[in-house]
């Protein structure tokens, strides 16, 4: 008898459907370790549960959580390692490697698996002998985790603390010579939730930061500011900002708040100093003085907004919004070429077109 609805594999062959409905799926779970008598399908179907990535699994540690593996959603999901032992590295490379199963938790114990995220993330992010790909991925799930608990509680404390505490792990992956935004691009989420655009901004000016020969310490500075920079539009009405359709006189004002906003949060801080302020007040600002929220103009735009800005826009281009579709690479830096000079700083411009376009994986 097995409990939380558990049984043996063997119990349930006849069913047929343990891993892809084929005469041969119970053999290839062999190819993947795992045994008749020990491994255990859960009684659950595979809507059930929430899909992770098994690179955020540290090998030979212990999650805490029940992990479960599936060929699909016509699939039995099957145990592959319990919340009491320890990851065994070489059924997970296996898996990685054929990407042919994927790993899942139960709705229940997804929670405590961000927080297994939350405490383990640098250790991945710093292991250099893990693959560029693989710490980028788990960059982008830790990023998007840590920002979504901390936009939501609505906390400024928070807030910082948590894009303080991401933002060195940021430049310490995305700062590799070896990343490209391509590359990049595949593994980030591209909707249109706050906390997604700030987490793809910082990203992206992480590499342009870098490219551009600002010091690691300013590198960090900086992406500490593109995490904040929205921060103005949690206090705006979510009806506007997920509007699918035109924004009306009043809804388009409202929207041009969100700097003067997130400034007015911010600005008493000691913990976050000028530039980092200018970021979030300043990064609608344009070079013609045409911008907002005080359409100033040219010099007296700080020099990490003008950098925000052209990745800003980049961002919100290329991402799904409520009202349209996501714009394809070349023609979004096309928009931005245009503005070149005259909206934004053609330096900047320049160089991020070059670093999206690099080695051909442009989309």
């Amino acid at each position: 008898m097995f409990v939380g609805g558990l049984k043996p594999i063997a119990e349930l062959a006849f069913r047929g459907r343990i891993f892809d409905g084929s005469s041969g799926g119970c053999e290839t779970l062999l190819d993947f370790g795992f045994n008749w008598a020990s491994n255990l399908v859960v009684d659950l179907e595979v809507n059930q549960l929430v899909p992770i990535s098994g690179v955020t699994l540290l090998a030979k540690s212990v999650t805490g959580i029940d992990i479960f593996a599936s060929a699909g959603k016509d699939s039995i999901p099957i145990l592959f390692c319990s919340k009491d032992e320890p990851v065994e590295y070489s059924r997970l490379r296996k898996i990685l490697d054929e990407g042919v199963l994927k790993l899942y938790v139960t709705s229940e114990s997804y929670k405590a698996y961000q927080a297994y995220l939350r405490d383990h993330w640098t250790d991945i992010l710093v292991d250099e002998n893990l693959p560029i790909e693989t710490r980028t991925s788990v960059l982008s799930e830790v990023l998007r985790d840590v920002l979504d608990v901390s936009f939501q509680s609505g906390d400024t404390n928070k807030i910082v603390a948590s894009s303080k505490s991401l933002g060195a792990g940021i430049v310490k992956v995305l700062g590799n010579k070896n990343v490209l935004v391509s590359g990049l691009c595949d593994v980030l989420r591209h909707d249109y939730a706050t906390f997604t655009h700030s987490a793809n901004v910082a990203c992206y000016i992480a590499m342009l930061a870098n490219r551009l020969g600002y010091s690691t310490d300013e590198q960090n500075q900086i992406v500490v500011g593109a995490l904040v920079h929205d921060l103005g539009k949690l206090s705006i009405d979510d009806r506007i900002l997920s509007k699918p359709g035109k924004l009306d006189e009043f809804e388009i004002r409202a929207i041009q708040k969100h700097p003067m906003l997130g400034f007015t949060q911010l600005a008493s801080r000691l913990d976050l100093n000028f530039g980092q302020l200018m970021m979030v007040y300043q990064h609608h600002e344009k070079l013609d003085g045409s911008g907002y929220p005080v359409a100033i103009a040219a010099d007296e735009i700080h020099p990490w907004a003008k950098l925000c800005a052209v990745v800003d826009i980049f961002e919100a281009l290329t991402s799904t919004r409520p009202y349209r579709s996501a714009m394809p690479h070349l023609k979004a830096l096309s928009i931005l070429q245009r503005e070149s000079g005259k909206k934004l700083d053609g330096e900047i411009v320049a160089v991020w077109s070059e670093m999206v376009l690099a080695q051909g994986g442009v989309r």
